[in-house]
């Protein structure tokens, strides 16, 4: 039996729990005892083990009234960490209340929905054994709770506590919280509850050199320092407020927009639909951000008058034929009174030097981003895409569109999403209508249907019958069971679903349409077509399986660069390494240096596209990554 497996026994046997832990050896540092220690921690009544939905931490969770656990320690202080409540769109949060008793005296009552994460429950003890007790207690009618674990010391420590809100704050479940003193991090944890928005870490040695910084997937981060903390108080810091991070921020744009982005060459045209009113518009601008190189283009462009109506401007967009090739924010400028400013709409506009023959595609499903710890995940999904050289992302069944828009930001590619039933509602203020259609250039055609397949396909229908030409059909669905006759009468090649039953790799109907599933939450697929046809989307040539990635484990391709990628070095080196059975042709990997020219060794120049700065390039190359091993690609100014 595993430990996470009897970590998860002990949480059931500990919904009603008195817990007991005896900490060995020195006791002048803080310790951390996680709640599933059935070795240290004695539990009464009925408690289990609780991830709910791909939580960083296993809890132990009861419901039981009286239920307890029993904790004897040495020390003078001591702290509990609450598990999370479960996230706003579904789940129950922790509606008890835990008396605390320390050597058989009551000492408080928490009620996890109106406190930290981290509370203290004890300080300034004699020095020697305590025993504390933990009993959950129905609260009106109303139960449960989580615990983590204890923390205990036997030196002075203080606390800090501050309150943690942002910008969609309704989509704002939890956040990274990194404390460090100098370069030692003293405490990397994710901190918030949703409900209240208080934040808590406990137990930390005095000093006045600490620094925090708070990190959520699609929102800017903060950086608060100096902070003081003073043996036995608690710091009161004063509320953080997170501003969302502009790449995900859709400002007055119709379309293009995120699941509905332009694809297109140099030279060719786009039409962009924004809320102009009747104002004076002056420029249109395309603006692709690498590391700290800005390269941005004033686009030419002719207002369809006739497509004007109240709110709503329409204009043409032609690319320059020089335009460089990227993904790019699109951005209107207007004047006239009070809605002067300028209309945005990020990563909107994906330039190609040309539309791939056998394109390359990354998808997934299902994956419960729905705060912090899965957003990690997501983005890390995200670099690995990249690196290995996909042409489009297709993600289905997502939950967080904060989160998710976030953790997307990263990759260097359009990509589609849809929401199925563990939803966010509101995602369409990020992603727009839950059925749409991304063009690929003139053959390839990516149908994104949100709804299960009973509500009807009047509209996917009319959307792809928009595209007779094109000779590859993709459907990035919610669920997998759309009417064999629509795959047939529409020759679609390809369907990929986050959410269904059934074989998760199967031909159907008589085109015929490959079904790619999602088979469960901690991996991917790479597929490759080849002549208009799915070739490969299965890992090691087996019949069905997918990539496997889990959570806990480092991404299985990665790039390490030898010094930082930004901008100030004119040679570098970078180690990309595959631990998958899988080879990745044609990987993409990007350098950002010195204004110059370059020549790079084990990989192919794509791109070298000067920053408007002049100072910088940000040059893309193609790279052969092995399976099972390593490559280094080098990059020198030319001789």
């Amino acid at each position: 039996m595993s430990p996470r497996t009897r970590s998860r026994l002990a949480i059931l046997r500990a919904i009603s729990f008195t817990v007991t832990i005896t900490l060995a050896g020195s006791t002048s540092a803080s310790e951390w005892i996680s709640a599933l220690d059935d070795q240290q921690i004695a539990r009464t009544g009925t408690w289990a083990p609780s991830r709910f939905r791909f939580a960083a931490v296993e809890s132990l969770q009861t419901v039981e009234d009286r239920a307890h656990l029993t904790l004897s320690f040495e020390g003078t202080g001591l702290s509990i960490r609450l598990g999370g409540h479960n996230v706003p769109a579904y789940g129950p949060p922790n509606l008890g209340r835990l008396v605390i008793a320390i050597d058989g005296k009551f000492a408080r009552t928490i009620r996890p929905l109106g406190t930290p994460r981290e509370v203290v429950l004890a300080e300034g003890l004699t020095e020697g054994r305590h025993r504390v007790r933990v009993t959950h207690r129905i609260n009106d009618k109303q139960f449960g709770c989580r615990i983590e674990g204890f923390r205990t010391w036997a030196t002075p420590r203080g606390h800090l506590v501050f309150r943690l809100s942002g910008e969609h704050n309704a989509f704002l479940v939890d956040a990274r919280a990194v404390l460090t003193r100098g370069k030692t991090v003293v405490r990397d944890v994710l901190v918030r509850n949703w409900l209240s928005g208080q934040c808590g870490l406990a137990g930390l040695p005095p000093g006045d050199d600490y620094s925090l910084a708070i990190q959520a997937s699609g929102w800017t981060s903060q950086a608060i320092a100096p902070i003081q903390i003073t043996a036995g108080k608690t710091h009161w810091h004063p509320p953080i407020y997170l501003q969302r991070r502009p790449e995900t921020v859709i400002h007055r744009f119709r379309f293009p927009r995120l699941n509905q982005q332009a694809i297109r060459r140099p030279g060719g045209t786009f039409r962009a639909r924004f809320l102009g009113f009747d104002t004076t518009i002056n420029a249109v601008r395309l603006t692709r951000r690498v590391g700290p190189v800005t390269i941005s283009r004033k686009v030419p462009f002719e207002e369809d008058l006739a497509a004007k109506y109240y709110y709503d401007r329409e204009v043409v967009v032609t690319l320059p034929a020089d335009m460089p090739v990227g993904l790019y924010d699109l951005s209107v400028d207007i004047t006239g009174g009070r809605r002067t400013g300028t209309c945005r709409s990020p990563r909107s506009v994906h330039v190609v030097a040309a539309f791939p023959d056998d394109p390359v595609l990354v998808t997934f499903g299902h994956l419960d981003t729905s705060a912090q710890f899965q957003a990690e995940y997501l983005q890390r999904l995200a670099d690995i895409a990249n690196l290995v050289g996909a042409d489009m992302v297709l993600s289905s069944n997502a939950c967080n569109p904060a989160y998710v828009s976030g953790s997307l930001a990263h990759l260097q590619i359009p990509y589609v999403v849809n929401f199925g039933n563990h939803q966010f509602a509101g995602h369409e203020a990020w992603y727009g209508d839950p059925v749409g259609r991304i063009d690929f250039g003139p053959r390839i055609s990516v149908l994104n249907f949100g709804h299960p397949w009973h509500t009807g396909t009047a509209r996917a229908d009319r959307l792809l019958g928009e595209r007779p030409k094109a000779t590859m059909k993709i459907v990035n669905g919610f669920e997998a069971n759309a009417p064999v006759e629509f795959f047939n009468r529409h020759q679609v090649r390809m369907i990929h679903d986050g959410h269904g039953t059934g074989t998760k790799v199967m031909d159907v109907g008589t085109t015929p349409t490959r079904r790619i599933g999602k088979s469960n939450s901690i991996s991917f697929r790479v597929v490759r077509f080849k002549e208009n046809r799915v070739q490969t989307c299965t890992y090691n040539g087996h019949e069905t399986a997918p990539v496997p990635f889990r959570r806990d484990e480092p991404s299985p391709v990665q790039a390490v660069f030898r010094v930082p990628n930004d901008g100030t070095r004119s040679e570098n080196s970078v180690t990309i390494s595959n631990r998958l059975k899988d080879d990745f042709p044609n990987g993409r990997v990007t350098f950002v240096v010195p204004s110059g020219k370059y020549t790079v060794t084990n990989a192919r120049t794509e791109s070298s596209t000067p920053g408007d700065d002049g100072r910088h390039v940000v040059l893309v190359a193609r790279v052969d990554i092995p399976a099972n091993g390593q490559v280094q690609v080098t990059i020198k100014p030319a001789k």
